[in-house]
């Protein structure tokens, strides 16, 4: 039998049975009895201490597990778990956390390591984000193209840069081997750059971008 009972001094407020098997009355009544014994301890300790001036911590002890939280839409989720659970499994694996996702949307992360719980918040945050029009962004060249690349933002979503997006359009056309050649000689796969949103498709979702206009912003700031 497992009977768990919570309450004031005088009320049951709470209880949880799960039972095997049919249960007697009378053990019913032995454990309620001895259960309102056990509350009143536990409130004897609690008033002792706040009569003493009992004041909470300001911070946990540096031994206690580090907890955060993160509010995000719940049609996002499945941004968090990925295909079979390979995103949550990843972020627990790189980041030594456990984490707990609920149905209204909130991402409870535990861990030992303070900052690591910490960076684990922040990648979550990233992942759970969408995209603004007119915000820069610092983002990871994943794929060339012949006419410009696709950039990774906020780490799992895809933009377009288009080569006119890059740079003037005379110093594409100068090139000697034209677009394409321009793209290889000033892009790189895994090169990180920061770019202003110019766009986001309502229906379809995809995302352009542009070096030029993110450039004009951090030179007028």
């Amino acid at each position: 039998m497992d009977f768990k009972i919570g309450g004031t001094r005088d009320t049951v407020t709470a209880l949880q049975l799960d039972v095997k098997e049919p249960v007697e009355t009378r053990i019913l009544s032995a454990a309620l009895k001895l259960a309102k014994a056990g509350r009143n301890v536990i409130l004897d300790e609690m008033e002792m201490k706040l009569e003493r001036g009992f004041v909470p911590r300001s911070q946990p002890k540096m031994s206690a597990p580090a907890v955060e939280v993160v509010k995000f839409d719940a049609s996002r989720k499945r941004d968090l778990i990925g295909p079979g659970g390979v995103v949550l499994r990843q972020l627990e694996d790189r980041y030594s956390v456990s984490i707990d996702l609920t149905q209204e949307g909130r991402c409870l992360l535990y861990g030992e390591d303070r900052g690591l719980v910490k960076k684990a918040r922040s990648t979550v945050m990233d992942l759970v984000a969408d995209v603004q029009e007119g915000e820069i962004y610092e983002g990871t060249i994943v794929e060339l193209k012949d006419f410009g690349a696709v950039v990774e933002l906020l780490r799992n979503k895809e933009a377009l840069l288009h080569v006119s997006e890059l740079t003037d359009e005379s110093e594409v056309k100068d090139h000697p081997e034209g677009i394409a050649g321009f793209v290889r000689d000033n892009l790189k796969v895994g090169q990180t750059i920061d770019v202003q949103c110019i766009g986001v498709d309502p229906i379809q979702g995809s995302i352009k971008v542009s070096r030029k206009a993110a450039l004009r912003r951090r030179k007028a700031a």
